[in-house]
């Protein structure tokens, strides 16, 4: 199966190991990428993220058939708003943001009738930002959450079929129910990774080992990027902070008590639940509707 032109509206991490993926498995006839550093958009063509790197969003779009928005949340809802009205008829719109809700909402909102807007989250990447940690097998074994608003549409069929070809497996939520679940299983363990390691004082961190580096990995993700998926996730991001903290009261009221059996309980309780889940290095393949 071939998907014609492509653009990538902000080929980094993602969005240049979309382009060296879909090229690599030789989906696409021509992908675009758009960006503001003419370096970087060099950096993306001299390592076959993207074909042809363009500064002008008006050019890049008008010919695509799929324009793929890989920019940081913040500027997701804007660039649609930008790029809706130059799209073609039939052209699909989708993105990669780590947020739904106030996305999908707000480019539903502002489509076209003649296109197409299909809401995605692949949930792959790593700490680091920028073409150059891209890579054309990124998302293979990943999940990818397709949060469609029009199930019967032939947008969500191609851009299931997209992500399929790109070896993740699909998962389909509805936006709200993604921007609850990401709450726990991402947003919050970045946030107690910054936390643990805003804990710790600097002199004593040059003490710790594999253990504390594994566990406190994400906190070297982009802050700005951050700061804006915590905005725009806010609530859910505060309940799961809520139920964090009466888990971390729980285990001190039990340290305070030295009652071993229940720590030992709750130590064993989270071992088997993550080893059921992660055994032999698997993916997460348990989120459901």
């Amino acid at each position: 199966m071939q998907f014609g032109t492509v653009c990538i509206i902000g080929p980094g991490l993602i969005g240049g190991s979309i382009g060296l993926g879909l090229k690599k498995r030789n989906l696409v006839k021509t992908v675009i990428g758009v960006g503001h550093r003419a370096s970087s958009l060099e950096a993306a063509v001299k390592m076959h993220a993207i074909d042809i790197g363009m500064v002008h969003i008006e050019e890049a779009v008008k010919n695509a058939d799929i324009v793929i928005l890989a920019t940081s949340v913040n500027q997701i809802i804007d660039t649609a708003k930008k790029v809706i009205p130059l799209m073609k008829s039939n052209a699909i719109l989708t993105d990669v943001g780590s947020t739904k809700y106030h996305i999908v909402q707000q480019i539903t909102h502002n489509i076209r009738k003649d296109i197409t807007f299909v809401g995605a989250h692949p949930i792959a990447g790593s700490e680091q930002r920028g073409v150059e940690f891209a890579s054309s097998d990124l998302f293979v074994g990943c999940n990818c959450i397709i949060t469609p608003l029009n199930k019967d549409s032939k947008g969500l069929e191609t851009i299931s079929c997209l992500w399929q070809l790109l070896e993740a497996k699909i998962i389909y939520l509805s936006p709200e129910r993604h921007d609850e679940i990401l709450a726990y299983v991402s947003h919050l363990p970045h946030l107690i990774a910054s936390c643990l390691v805003n804990s710790i004082k600097q002199e004593y961190l040059v003490c710790g080992a594999s253990g504390l580096r594994d566990t406190t990995r994400v906190a070297s993700g982009d802050a700005e990027l951050w700061i804006n998926v915590f905005d725009h996730n806010r609530d859910n991001v505060i309940k799961s902070i809520d139920q964090f903290m009466t888990e971390l009261a729980e285990f001190k009221s039990d340290l305070l008590k030295k009652d071993n059996t229940m720590l030992l309980d709750r130590l064993k309780k989270a071992k088997m639940s993550r080893d059921t889940v992660f055994h032999d290095n698997s993916k997460n393949q348990g989120i459901t509707k």
